[in-house]
């Protein structure tokens, strides 16, 4: 939560200014969910599925921003009872978000949503199709989905995949060749509208991110996370460990986005009415 506080996702907006400034990416990353419920045509009254919530912040910023219930979905027991907590703050939040725990390629909530939801979580899920499936059949028709997250592109080998799993832990990633297939075998006619942000990984991201995690972001991490992993082996995570294990997984999809072998991308689908 240093980063985007309780969005968890990176600010993937063509803007210097929030770039250059750690203090704003969590704007960004609002700015970003902003984009996303513009691109889903969400309206006052709807009711929006959120697949893989995180730890719900973006159900709360549609909630305030534009007035729309959400059923925030994760599969993570922890990320549950975090996002029910900071429900709590406040009446708005408490009355239109329900949090479910469940995993999104075996059930989802029953609808029928209004709008869906996925950000920046697909490589967690082994089966894209049985997903993709659930949200069409819990969709109202006319219904929108809205898919956004970092993807491989037929540039990434074998390599780079093992490489992001040392890193990330899982190896599912969506792939620009077959996206559109998926979301076609869940019934889901061709996308009404692609944008690929990958050139703020190739530009701003790569050029300003080490800086604002080294001289922003690494003082409180390190002051919160005190310890020496080498002379208190015993402690299960330290500060200065935990920033340079950051930077080398983010610098290395940085290395993919420049080679072109990972970009990121926003596609929306809508139910046939």
């Amino acid at each position: 939560m240093y980063f985007t506080g309780d969005l968890l996702h990176p600010p993937m907006v063509h803007d210097p200014d929030v770039w250059a400034d750690g203090r704003r990416w969590r704007q960004g990353a609002a700015d970003h969910i902003a984009a996303i419920a513009e691109l889903a045509e969400l309206r006052a009254g709807e009711r929006v599925l959120d697949v893989g919530c995180g730890l719900g912040g973006p159900a709360r910023l549609l909630v305030r921003g534009y007035g729309v219930s959400v059923t925030s979905v994760t599969n993570s027991s922890a990320h549950a009872q975090t996002a029910r907590r900071l429900n709590e703050r406040a009446a708005d939040w408490r009355s239109a978000i329900t949090v479910v725990l469940a995993d999104c390629q075996r059930e989802l909530p029953a609808g029928p949503f209004d709008a869906a939801l996925s950000v920046n979580m697909l490589y967690q899920v082994a089966d894209h199709r049985s997903m993709f499936a659930k949200v069409f059949a819990n969709l109202a028709p006319g219904g929108r989905f809205v898919v956004d997250d970092w993807m491989l592109t037929p540039q990434a080998g074998q390599d780079d995949v093992d490489a992001l799993v040392a890193h990330f832990q899982y190896p599912h990633f969506a792939r620009t060749q077959t996206i559109e297939d998926d979301l076609l075998a869940a019934g889901f006619p061709p996308a009404e509208e692609i944008r690929d942000l990958g050139h703020v990984g190739r530009s701003l991201m790569a050029e300003h991110f080490e800086q604002q995690v080294t001289n922003h972001f690494a003082p409180q991490i390190i002051t919160d996370w005190p310890g020496d992993p080498d002379l208190r082996p015993g402690r299960s995570a330290y500060g200065r460990l935990m920033v340079e294990q950051f930077v080398a997984a983010v610098n290395l999809t940085l290395r993919l986005y420049r080679d072109r072998r990972m970009t990121y991308r926003r596609l929306m689908v809508r139910k046939p009415a």
